[in-house]
């Protein structure tokens, strides 16, 4: 029973570990300034720290291209891409998948995270980027999370759109130009 419980314990302090490692990555209070970024490097990464959302509840499927070296605020992106996988993971009832797709087209960088949730009514894709408008309930979301990532990928010189059908799911698309 004490090597089960040995084996239980290593293996808790090699996640924490682990986390610990990404989060400080993740956060690179450092690095405000530009710089060279793997971006499928970037999207594990957010991946790794929300696996908690994920587990048991939405499979992962990754189509990630082969990108050239992206200049931009990586610890940013890194926001926006957590705000839009959360928000995916938070539209799947009960068991789904999201699709996060990278590709790299005519000088401009292409993400796009498509998820099998239960999708955004039409009237309100005109709203979800406003501050302090939410789908979720009161003392779950903020409001705040895709009105900061607009924000964030407009500074890179972007945009970032979705679409969205109800009861089928909904596709976000970001793209930089680089």
């Amino acid at each position: 029973m004490l090597k089960d419980i040995n084996a239980l314990d290593k293996e808790a302090i090699s996640r924490i570990n682990n986390i610990v490692k990404s989060l400080k990555k993740f956060v690179r209070l450092d690095e405000a300034e530009l710089q060279e970024a793997n971006i499928n490097n970037e999207l594990d990464l957010t991946l790794e720290l929300i696996r908690h959302e994920t587990k048991n509840k939405a499979e992962i499927i990754k189509n990630y291209g082969n990108l050239p070296m992206i200049k931009c605020y990586p610890n940013m992106l890194n926001q926006v891409f957590m705000n839009v996988l959360v928000n995916a993971c938070h539209s799947i009832k009960t068991k789904g998948s999201i699709i996060i797709t990278t590709d790299y087209v005519d000088n401009n960088l292409i993400v796009k995270i498509k998820d099998t949730g239960c999708g955004i009514k039409q009237e309100n894709l005109e709203k979800i980027f406003n501050a302090g408008y939410t789908t979720k309930g009161a003392g779950i979301g903020t409001g705040l999370g895709l009105a900061i990532s607009q924000k964030i990928i407009q500074k890179h010189k972007g945009s970032i759109t979705v679409e969205s059908t109800e009861n089928i799911g909904t596709e976000f698309t970001i793209t930089i130009p680089s």
